[in-house]
Parts: C-alpha cells; sequence; structure tokens
C-alpha cells in the first residue's frame, strides 16, 4: 500500500495556505481601506485590502505576522468618509485608525457601550480624524501600558464622556474640538497630556480625580465658556486675562448636517497651539481638530449650488466656505457625469479657478447628434396604468414616453406624456380595458455637468479633490443647453391596462389569469402573460372562447384564493399548466409561416395514424375471418 505522507502534506498545505493566504496578502501592504460608501468595491484580497466595516478592518489586521528577519508587521487603518454606525475595538497590531477627511468620516452608535474601547493594549496606537455625531460615550482606554493618542477629532452631542481615560498614564488628548457634549474628559492620571483642544458649550470639559487639584498637562487648551470644575491655571489656555470667554468662531454649528467646526478669521485659536505639536502643519499653529501635526487640509464641500441658464451659457452661485483657510474655488465641469474635461468655456479649460462664489462659463456648444430609434421590450398591464421598458441608446440624455387611445390606424401615438432619463417608464390615470398606442423615442440635448470645490491655502502642490487641500466635489448639478434632438419613434405596442383580481383574499391583489398568478408568484411572470397575450388574441376574440373566459372569471379567483393558501401545490399546478404555457408562447410568438407549417406537419401525423389503425383494423379483420370453420 503507498504511504500516506504525500497526500497527507498537500491536504495540510493546502489547510495552511486557505487559513494564511489572505493575512499573507495583507503583508505586502500595511494600509488597510475602509469604505462603506452602496457604490465601493470593497476586495479583501487586493492591495491595499478593502473592507465594509472599520471593526471588520481592525480584526482582519489584527495578525502578528513576523518576516524572516523576525521584525513585527503592524497596520494603519484608513477610513473613507461615510456614517459608521458600529461598536469598535482597537488591538494589537494596529497602529493607526484614520479617518480620510474629520467632516465627513462619521462614528455615530447611538448605544450605550462606548464606541471605541482600547483595552489592556501593549502597543502604541493613534485614532484620529473622525467626528463623533449624537453618541452615548465615545472613547474609553483602560488599563493600557502603551501610548495611546486621540487626536485630531469632533466630539459633538455625546450624552455621557466623550473621552474616558482610566488605568493608561500614556494615553493623550490632543488637537480634539469638545462641542456641546456632557462631559469632554474624565482622566485619573495627571500624566495625560491634555493639550490643543476647543472645549465650547460642555456641560463638563475635565473631569476626574486628577483635576482640579493637579493640573499638570493640560496646556494650550481653548476653553469657551471657562471650564466650571475649576480655574485652567496654564499661561497658554484661552481664556486667559487678555480674552475673556472667546467664541471660537466655528464656520457653521448650525445645522448638524453641515456641521464645519473649521475656524473663521478673528478665531482666538488660530496661531495660539503648541508649537511643539504643530511640526508639519507650519505657522499658524491652531487648536482644535483642525490643527496640529495630523489635521486633515480637506475643507467641508461647497454646498447650495444654483444655476441661471441662457443659449449657451450658465451663470452659477454658491455659499461661501468661511474657513479661513480657503482662499478660491475651483469648477469643473464636462459633458459627461462626474468626467470633468471641458474646454469650452471662454474662462478656461477645467478646471476653472476663481476666488468669488459666482461666475459663468460661457461659448459653450449645444452641438448633439440625433440619437437612434429605441426598442420598446415590453408594457406589462396594470391596474389603471402600463408599466414600459426600453433599451438604453447611446448619446441619449433622455427619452419621451408617447400614449394615446388606439384609433385602429398604423400611424404612432402623438401625445406626449412624459420625459424621462431613465429606461423604464408607467404610464399612470388610464381606462382599464381600453386599448392605447404605445412609443417611445430618444433625445438628446447639450448638457454640462458641474462640480464645485473649495480649495486650502496651505496647498504646496498640487490639490487633489477629497484627498489633499481641497474639498470634495460639491454634489453635482446638470445644465441642459440648447435645443433637444429626437429621434424617429419606437415601434408603438398596443396594449391595455386592466383592474385587480376582484377575489379580496388573493395575497397582494393579483391580477389578470388567476390560477396561473397564483401559482407562478407575480402577474409579470412570462408565462402568465404568455397565457393573458393567448386569451387576448384567441379567446376573446369569438364567442366560445369569450364564454370560457367569462366562466373562468368567476370560478377562477376561487381555485387562486385555495391555491394561495396550499403553496405546497403550486410546482404541481406549474407542472399542469406547462402544456397551456406552451401553446401560448407557440401561437404569440411564432409566424403564420410557422403555425402553418406546424399544424400541416400535425394534419399529415394525424393522417399517419388514422391511416396505420385503419390498416390494423382491416388488417384484425381478415384474420378472423381465416379462423372461421368450414
Amino acid at each position: 500500500m503507498r504511504s500516506p505522507g504525500p497526500v497527507l502534506f498537500f491536504i495540510a498545505a493546502f489547510i495552511l495556505l486557505t487559513i494564511a493566504g489572505p493575512r499573507t496578502l495583507l503583508a505586502s501592504d500595511t494600509q488597510i481601506i475602509v469604505n462603506n460608501a452602496a457604490d465601493a468595491v470593497c476586495s479583501t484580497t487586493a492591495t491595499p485590502a478593502c473592507y465594509r466595516t472599520i471593526q471588520e478592518a481592525i480584526d482582519n489586521a489584527n495578525y502578528v505576522i513576523s518576516n524572516n528577519t523576525g521584525t513585527t508587521v503592524t497596520y494603519s487603518i484608513l477610513v473613507e468618509p461615510g456614517t459608521y454606525s458600529e461598536v469598535i475595538t482597537l488591538k494589537p497590531g494596529v497602529s493607526i485608525v484614520q479617518g480620510r477627511e474629520t467632516a465627513r468620516t462619521i462614528l455615530n452608535n447611538s448605544g450605550n457601550a462606548p464606541v471605541v474601547t482600547a483595552s489592556n493594549l501593549s502597543t502604541a496606537a493613534s485614532f484620529r480624524n473622525f467626528s463623533f455625531i449624537n453618541t452615548s460615550t465615545g472613547i474609553v482606554v483602560s488599563n493600557s501600558s502603551s501610548v495611546i493618542n486621540i487626536t485630531n477629532n469632533v466630539f459633538y452631542g455625546t450624552s455621557g464622556a466623550a473621552i474616558t481615560i482610566q488605568g493608561s498614564a500614556s494615553t493623550n488628548v490632543i488637537n480634539n474640538t469638545f462641542y456641546q457634549n456632557g462631559t469632554a474628559v474624565v482622566r485619573d492620571s495627571a500624566s495625560n497630556q491634555i493639550t490643543n483642544n476647543i472645549f465650547s458649550n460642555n456641560t463638563v470639559n475635565i473631569s476626574g480625580a486628577a483635576f482640579p487639584t493637579n493640573q499638570s498637562n493640560i496646556t494650550y487648551n481653548d476653553f469657551n465658556p471657562a471650564p466650571g470644575e475649576g480655574v485652567i491655571t496654564d499661561p497658554y489656555s484661552i481664556p486667559r486675562q487678555t480674552i475673556t470667554n472667546p467664541d471660537p468662531l466655528f464656520v457653521d454649528i448650525s445645522d448638524i448636517s453641515h456641521l464645519d467646526v473649521h475656524l473663521k478669521t478673528g478665531s482666538p485659536c488660530i496661531g495660539n497651539g503648541d508649537p511643539n505639536r504643530c511640526t508639519n502643519q507650519g505657522p499658524p499653529c491652531d487648536i482644535g481638530a483642525y490643527g496640529g501635526a495630523n489635521a486633515d487640509t480637506i475643507p467641508l464641500q461647497v454646498s447650495n449650488i444654483t444655476k441661471t441658464t441662457s443659449s449657451t451659457s450658465t451663470s452659477l452661485t454658491w455659499n461661501a466656505n468661511l474657513s479661513y483657510s480657503v482662499t478660491g474655488y475651483r469648477i469643473y465641469y464636462g459633458k459627461a457625469p462626474g468626467v470633468y474635461t471641458g474646454t469650452d468655456a471662454a474662462e478656461g479649460p477645467s478646471p476653472i479657478n476663481v476666488t468669488v462664489t459666482t461666475t459663468t462659463l460661457s461659448n459653450l456648444s449645444t452641438t448633439v447628434v440625433t440619437p437612434t430609434k429605441p426598442a420598446l421590450n415590453s408594457v406589462t398591464a396594470l391596474n389603471g396604468s402600463l408599466a414600459l421598458s426600453w433599451d438604453a441608446v447611446p448619446g441619449a440624455t433622455g427619452y419621451r414616453v408617447y400614449c394615446d387611445i388606439d384609433d385602429g390606424t398604423p400611424s404612432p401615438p402623438t401625445t406626449l406624456n412624459k420625459t424621462v432619463v431613465t429606461t423604464a417608464y408607467t404610464v399612470p390615470d388610464l381606462t382599464n380595458n381600453t386599448k392605447y398606442k404605445i412609443a417611445v423615442s430618444a433625445i438628446a440635448q447639450a448638457t454640462y455637468f458641474i462640480a464645485v470645490t473649495a480649495v486650502n491655502s496651505n496647498a504646496t502642490g498640487t490639490s487633489i479633490p477629497g484627498i489633499a487641500y481641497e474639498s470634495a466635489y460639491s454634489p453635482e448639478i446638470s445644465v441642459p443647453l440648447g435645443d433637444a434632438q429626437e429621434s424617429v419613434h419606437s415601434d408603438f405596442i398596443i396594449d391595455y391596462p386592466e383592474a385587480l383580481a376582484a377575489y379580496p383574499n388573493l395575497q397582494n391583489s393579483r391580477q389578470g389569469c388567476f390560477i396561473a398568478t397564483a401559482a407562478y408568484g407575480c402577474y409579470s411572470a412570462p408565462e402568465v402573460q404568455a397565457l393573458r397575450a393567448f386569451r387576448d388574441r384567441y379567446l376573446l376574440t369569438n364567442s366560445a372562447g369569450s364564454a370560457f373566459v367569462q366562466w373562468y372569471y368567476e370560478h377562477g379567483p376561487v381555485a387562486a384564493a385555495w391555491l394561495d393558501a396550499h403553496p405546497g401545490y403550486k410546482p404541481v399546478v406549474r407542472t399542469a399548466l406547462m402544456p397551456a404555457v406552451g401553446l401560448a408562447l407557440f401561437m404569440t410568438g411564432t409566424s403564420l409561416f410557422i403555425k402553418a407549417v406546424v399544424a400541416l406537419f400535425m394534419v399529415i401525423i394525424a393522417l399517419i395514424i388514422v391511416y396505420r389503425f385503419s390498416r390494423k383494423r382491416l388488417s384484425g379483420s381478415g384474420g378472423a375471418q381465416c379462423k372461421r370453420s368450414y
């Protein structure tokens, strides 16, 4: 017998590769991405790997992998803008968890548990560039011997404590903004650095056994109003004797959906931070979430763009971004959504740089190519309406749906019912059992797609929207110009809406072919539609067929209701309906020539069968005569 050694070896190798494979891929790049946007394409095997939740990224990064020299691999996690409603536990091996953009990377778990927990950590970690919005408890650090830096975060509306530090003397709270929280910071050690933070309108700013009697390491902070827990003796904190209860001058704190705690010109927090904490920011060294070495440089998005158009131009206005660091705006435009490669404007190619909140794009082209005729795919009869769908036409910017009562002529409908940008539409307010002509045309109109960004004055090189020194694109607007060019109508379809099934116990008020609808589960099933088409074309066109349909309408709902109540029989009914469905599909989906050929073939087969049966009978009769005795 062959030794099982090699087989066991390959099985073991396969198991190890299966388990360790994804982790090994992560070792090739220390950064991991988190992106929960609906249109994000995340891959856990890509480089860098991408996950949908922050905790999933932490869990998959939390594998201590050593290379051949014994060096421990650690990971950083970059979280793309979005709202994350989860509970996060930091683990060893993850050195940084960082939001891409502080204002738009939001944590808002509403449960009682802390949003972020760091317990018994023995490796250094940094948690930064997030906005904690309306949480119960923000961050809790406990019994951790390593350095934990909580920096450049915004805490707004925390009902309990925004940050709690217990038994973790090396944890630092630097360059954060605390606004309208219950308690901003709870600490039990005078060793915790609390530096360059804005404390504004909190019930309690700092509390704990080490405060207020021991105010060590509380420095360069802004308090508005002054802390009620005790007088801050630090000579570098605000308010000082020369400034009484200053307003931090946030850009916008009136609307939670557009919360912006960047600083406006004149804020006392500009340039008054600890310069030793701003080695990468450069002067001025600011207090608050947008100061310090790890501050993100992305202004908040531009909002409220309005437009006024003429034949070949459009004038734009938008709300000013009042951050003191914003010095201008960029207008991006082009002829496709999200593709800003326009070159038509008199002011210059995309993007156009301006320093004010209004501009006009002139000399825009209105030339378009007339689109081709669309293909109307299907019409589904509903109660008082008809649901349409058609194929997209290249270059089309919209579609026009035409609907008229059928007058028996071969001309297409001319009454415009709706202009839409999708490839589906339901024509409403129709009369049941009335035939309508339906057609669709494609239209093309010169359309420009425009977005605006705000630019940070600290940009030292090329800024990148939503990445560095420039805001993310504003919500895109579309600007149609000139006359629309319309294609030829699609081939029209004649159909009519139908009332819902009269039987009240049918689930979801199914329509039309009662038993078939109950068996196949929905009125739009192709089998149901085939039976319906057969009814219209071959039964309702004669008295015998109409009588059968009337009888079926009287008794069908009762049978369908019973079938809905006994779903286990639906496969049996579907099988029984197969011949009828096959006949209906053949009769409604084939040409007259094919029908004639099949009918002729069936007649021939029938004649052959009759002939052979007659021969057999004659043969049997002759044999009987031979058996007679004489």
